[in-house]
């Protein structure tokens, strides 16, 4: 872990330094610091960071599809914002679109010829086909650790 993960870690947060700091029990300027990286990253805090999940949202789940459904409560619980296709909900009209990462999902219980020009909708799309995959992607979405794979990207 580096200071630009740290940075990227609290804003996915949406927590100021002093927050962040505060839920660390850390000060805000050392937070700073570690961004910087002007101050060492001991295990200990870079495990307490990694420990730090957003608050679920506060909605309730909406959708009536099951395999849908589990993504949904999924997104919620980890406190990512969506949106849904159900309503005409995204531009995209796929399944979710997750505004704070720019990534639409497109969730299949089974293959469906539609599937390609699906994924043409958007540039970046996560498919999940199948209930194995999309329990998997579930439980990815809420362990939280959807943070580094993020900045490992960039």
């Amino acid at each position: 872990m580096d200071g630009a993960e740290i940075r990227a870690r609290r804003k996915a947060l949406k927590m100021s330094q002093a927050e962040f700091g505060q839920a660390l029990g850390l000060t805000g300027d050392f937070i700073g610091r570690l961004e910087r990286g002007t101050a060492t990253i001991e295990p200990r805090t870079e495990a307490a960071i990694r420990a730090l999940k957003p608050a679920p949202l506060r909605r309730t789940p909406q959708l009536h599809d099951p395999v849908e459904r589990i993504i949904e409560k999924a997104l919620i619980e980890a406190g990512i914002d969506f949106t849904t296709d159900d309503g005409g909900g995204n531009d995209s009209r796929l399944d979710f679109y997750l505004p704070g990462f720019d990534i639409a999902i497109e969730v299949k219980r089974f293959y469906s010829s539609r599937t390609g020009e699906q994924m043409a909708r958007a540039p970046n799309v996560i498919v999940a086909q199948g209930i194995t995959a999309v329990n998997f992607l579930a439980a990815a979405l809420r362990s939280g650790d959807f943070f580094h794979f993020l900045h490992a990207g960039r």
